[in-house]
């Protein structure tokens, strides 16, 4: 690609980038209370699957272990605000360090196994933290789980009521816009490059010198941290948790998210979560007992016509078509 054309191509994704954020600035004020709610929750969903994109689709390892990332996040949050202090940002400190210090002595582990010996040991972590949860009833409130009062958001001098829910809005964008743009910067340093380098060949970068072992294990407590960010803000909008958040399947949706948005792309998690989560509310109101099918159907469609994902399709096709157009190309 001419440098012309680089240039260009990144005056569309920032107008792009820009477009998107002006879009979601406005949208609380324009949307009625029920689709400003699902907006909300698609940019948590799209948090948690930014966490598995991190370890899937940056580094190359399958991990159906995410939900205990959510779980302990949710968890962390609420204990820190109902046990400890009423403070709104100890909650989210408390749930990502709760995610971060497990990520990393579970990780440590983890990382030293093969490919699906690494699957199977995060499911049974998974499923082990579920079981836990559900029978402490006493302490995590196991399906019913634990309901809490949400104080006021302190901000330096000022003070906003998180009963409003344009507040509980922004304050949830504005967390994920910081925790993607951390990790947009992890990968664009060179030390994310030598995490994707592991994807593409990990023998390879074990030739050259990059300690693979302690790459894996940064990239694992990078991801896991952010489900657990994303863990900490469910309780936020919805001042409530439980054991469920725990199980295995919500890990499964978060490989749904990223492989129909785009696995590697970062922006791919939240398009997505966007895509799946939008056409299974819009059909479960009119199909009550077939739209399970129906998103099914929706789902194999897109993985057939888009095999790397929309956004990553996309991408591929927009590449594709530059480098046809440039002189020497197909045309």
């Amino acid at each position: 690609m001419t440098t012309e054309g680089q240039t260009h191509s990144s005056r569309i994704g920032w107008l792009v980038v820009i477009g998107v954020a002006i879009c979601l600035l406005v949208a609380p004020h324009v949307l009625d209370r029920y689709p400003r709610y699902i907006l909300t929750e698609i940019i948590i969903w799209g948090l948690f699957a930014l966490g598995f994109d991190i370890i899937f689709g940056k580094t190359g390892l399958l991990n159906f272990g995410m939900s205990s990332f959510f779980g302990l996040g949710a968890y962390g949050f609420v204990f820190a605000v109902k046990y400890v202090y009423p403070s709104v940002w100890l909650g989210i400190l408390s749930g990502m360090a709760f995610a971060m210090v497990f990520s990393i002595v579970v990780g440590w582990i983890v990382t030293r196994f093969s490919s699906h010996y690494f699957v199977v040991f995060t499911i049974v972590i998974s499923m082990i933290l579920f079981l836990l949860a559900m029978n402490l009833r006493s302490i995590t409130g196991a399906d019913e789980g634990i309901n809490i009062r949400l104080p006021n958001l302190q901000v330096i001098a000022w003070e906003f009521s998180l009963r409003s829910p344009i507040t509980k809005y922004y304050l949830i964008l504005g967390v994920a816009a910081v925790a993607f743009l951390v990790v947009w910067l992890f990968f664009d340093s060179p030390m994310g490059r030598a995490v994707v380098a592991i994807r593409e060949n990990e023998a390879r970068a074990q030739m050259i010198g990059y300690n693979t072992a302690h790459l894996k294990l940064v990239a694992y407590t990078l991801s896991g941290t952010v489900a657990g960010l994303a863990g900490a803000m469910y309780p936020l909008l919805n001042s409530t948790t439980s054991a469920e958040l725990f199980f295995w399947i919500l890990s499964g949706k978060a490989v749904l998210w990223t492989v129909v948005g785009g696995a590697g792309t970062l922006w791919g998690p939240f398009l997505g979560a966007a895509v799946l989560v939008s056409a299974e509310d819009a059909l479960s109101s009119w199909l009550v007992d077939f739209y399970p099918i129906l998103v099914g159907v929706l789902l194999i469609a897109i993985i057939l016509l888009a095999p790397k994902g929309i956004l990553g399709t996309l991408l591929e096709w927009v590449a594709d078509r530059r480098a046809s157009m440039e002189p020497g190309g197909k045309s």
